[in-house]
């Protein structure tokens, strides 16, 4: 993965075998966290609810659910 941020943009290219295969631009103006990627420190996990909470540096843990992982690509 590729990240750049420029003139109020950012820019990610995931690359699969040196070739890329997804671009993504967001304008940083943007306050939706919803399709973006962050860099996270797992706080707490709970099995039971299949979910783990993430420190994104937001004020607010963010919860990923085991269901929306692609586990076929991890």
């Amino acid at each position: 993965m590729i990240v750049r941020h420029r003139d109020g943009r950012i820019q990610i290219g995931v690359l699969e075998d040196e070739v890329l295969a997804e671009h993504y631009v967001s304008h940083t103006t943007q306050d939706s966290l919803i399709g973006n990627v962050y860099l996270g420190k797992v706080q707490n996990v709970l099995p039971s609810m299949e979910a783990a909470f993430v420190d994104i540096g937001r004020g607010r843990n963010a919860v990923l659910y085991a269901g929306e992982v692609d586990w076929e690509s991890a």
